[in-house]
């Protein structure tokens, strides 16, 4: 009898590719759906990468494992005025995607893995994958950002070792997928510091670093170079998650690391293919037009999040301001008793509810390593339905990023906050909640 290993049965689908999947089922049998499931950036490819990519059509060579030596030079470089001397303290590699980094960070680095609560929905599930143990740090999100306490910190790494656990590694993401908010500088110090003093390797996930909505690059690797990886790529700043290009910095201090991620690359994916690699480079030489092109789309990202933001609080309902990426993190708990009221007793009943009765796709907190009954939601602001491409022309045009900008461009949109005041009238009275 062949049996599937319990690791990869345990593994469900990604509940942001399956949010897609069904979204496309409802639309293409005429249903309206209101799609807040997925975080896909959704603006065109520029026009210099397209033709770069064209050019090199005809390069089919298995390239070094760690990357054709022009990229990551160029990458090298393009980094050094966010992250400083930090470049020259690493090797690079890259990969398809961030994702497979992510994965090869893990697989490399002995130990369990630390990770906030909430967080991205992959690192738990391939921690589960590697047969190592994922513990839950508490996390606080409010209008300042996404705060974890170094003493709690501190708390749950001795904890966990007296459980005979192992931490030694822990992810953070800034700006935050699903939060939508930063970890702030104050909070990437303490943080760095309490990994130096317990040993813990930080793998810095920056893929949503470009999208600041303030600007401002920020990296762990400030205060913690030597312990520190960075994993970042192209699909979040400039929409190309479908071409799966995905960029590590290692830092050198950690003996064999790179050497070992190298040998991994040979045995698993050999190489990022040679077109997407050499057209990657063009992506990274700070042409001017690109550089224009990633803060038009982090305008509108910002105003169309800020929109929803605001929006859901109209409604009353908490949610923290949003600071980056496409995301915002609303919670219901001061409506607690109301929803139980409804049977809604966790986030994925109120997933659910608001699923099966208005055809809105969210995704509940559960699906980010949060607990079910934190009543949290995550949802994307990335439902244009086909009529982004023409949001960047008009914003690069000079149309004002004002209400009539999301009505032209992306009305779902403001459905789908409509959609949120007709569930705050199906589960409330007149009256305002106390906080629970």
């Amino acid at each position: 009898m062949i049996e599937l290993s319990d690791e990869i049965q345990s593994i469900p689908h990604s509940p942001t590719l399956w949010a897609n999947d069904m979204v496309w089922k409802k639309r293409s049998e005429g249903e309206t759906v209101y799609h807040m499931g997925l975080g896909e950036a959704p603006f065109p490819v520029p026009d210099r990468l397209k033709k770069a990519l064209a050019q090199n059509a005809g390069e089919k060579e298995y390239y070094p494992a760690a990357g054709i030596p022009e990229l990551l030079e160029t990458i090298r470089e393009y980094y050094r005025p966010l992250v400083g001397n930090y470049v020259d303290e690493c090797d690079l590699i890259v990969a398809p995607g961030s994702k497979l980094i992510l994965f090869a960070l893990q697989a490399a680095i002995k130990g369990d893995l630390l990770v906030p609560n909430p967080s991205w929905v992959t690192y738990v599930p391939q921690s589960k994958l590697l047969q190592t143990e994922s513990i839950r740090v508490p996390a606080q999100l409010d209008d300042e950002g996404y705060k974890i306490d170094p003493v709690i910190l501190r708390e749950t790494i001795h904890a966990a070792r007296k459980e005979g656990k192992n931490p030694t590694k822990i992810i953070l993401n800034s700006p935050s997928n699903p939060a939508g908010t930063n970890i702030s500088e104050q909070v990437m110090e303490e943080i760095a510091q309490v990994c130096k003093e317990e040993e813990i390797f930080i793998i810095s996930d920056e893929i949503y670093g470009l999208v600041s909505y303030d600007g401002n690059y920020t990296s762990m690797t400030k205060y913690a170079p030597e312990i520190s990886a960075i994993t970042t790529g192209l699909s979040k700043h400039l929409s190309m998650g479908g071409w799966r290009f995905g960029v590590s910095f290692i830092p050198k201090k950690i003996e064999g690391l790179h050497e070992a991620l190298c040998r991994y690359i040979s045995e698993t994916w050999s190489c990022v293919c040679g077109p997407v690699q050499y057209a990657a480079i063009e992506a990274y030489k700070r042409h001017e037009d690109i550089e224009q092109r990633i803060k038009d789309c982090t305008d509108i990202h910002e105003h169309i999040n800020s929109a929803i933001c605001e929006g859901l609080r109209a409604h009353g309902i908490d949610c923290p301001k949003v600071k980056g990426g496409f995301y915002t993190y609303p919670n219901f708990r001061k409506y607690r008793k109301n929803l139980e009221q409804h049977n809604i007793k966790t986030s994925g009943d109120i997933h659910r509810y608001l699923l099966e009765n208005y055809n809105l796709v969210s995704l509940p907190s559960t699906a980010f390593f949060g607990e079910g009954d934190d009543l949290c939601l995550r949802l994307s602001g990335c439902d244009y339905h086909d009529r982004a491409a023409d949001a960047l022309k008009g914003y690069q045009a000079g149309e004002k990023l004002d209400r009539a900008f999301i009505e032209k461009y992306a009305p779902r949109i403001l459905e789908s906050i409509a959609v949120f005041g007709s569930f705050m009238n199906d589960i409330t009275s007149i009256s305002t909640p106390k906080a629970a």
